[in-house]
């Protein structure tokens, strides 16, 4: 039941339990907490805050959407040149069937090239190969390397 102190008492604290005892208050960075500074707005920082948008504010905005403009002009004025140069490359006058063109002749030189890496690795096995025989050929003796010789000889005369 709870009761309403009469007036003209002051009211009474709750009690204190156990477990709140002995414990202090720890300031804001202990609790790993982050203070919270006071925004100060003058009349330039009101950007996005409604009907009190100052001047500033709106020529800022337009800044910004004039420099987009002029990305995409520019971005726009790169594809057209890219496009002029394939047609002109290709020899051909519709622009999708130029870009086609440009594209299967892209693409047979980067087979042509993957062929050459191919080539060259198996190029590097064999030299590899050939190095490995190398190196057992020295770690022979000299009738090892005798007895070898020999064998290949036989087998040369063999065929």
């Amino acid at each position: 039941m709870i009761r309403i102190p009469e007036q003209g008492k002051p009211p009474i604290p709750p009690p204190i339990t156990p477990k709140d005892v002995g414990k202090e208050a720890k300031p804001e960075e202990e609790r790993g907490g982050k203070q919270i500074k006071p925004v100060i707005l003058s009349g330039h920082d009101s950007i996005g805050r409604g009907p009190e948008m100052d001047v500033h504010g709106i020529a800022v905005r337009l800044a910004a959407l004039a420099t987009e403009a002029k990305e995409k002009e520019i971005s726009a004025n790169e594809f057209e040149k890219i496009l002029e140069e394939v047609i002109m490359l290709t020899g051909l006058k519709d622009p999708q069937a130029a870009l086609e063109e440009a594209n299967k002749k892209l693409q047979k030189e980067i087979e042509i090239e993957l062929q050459k890496i191919k080539d060259n690795s198996d190029l590097m096995e064999e030299a590899e190969d050939w190095q490995r025989f190398g190196d057992l050929l020295y770690q022979m003796n000299e009738g090892q390397v005798e007895s070898f010789l020999g064998l290949l000889k036989d087998t040369i005369r063999e065929l």
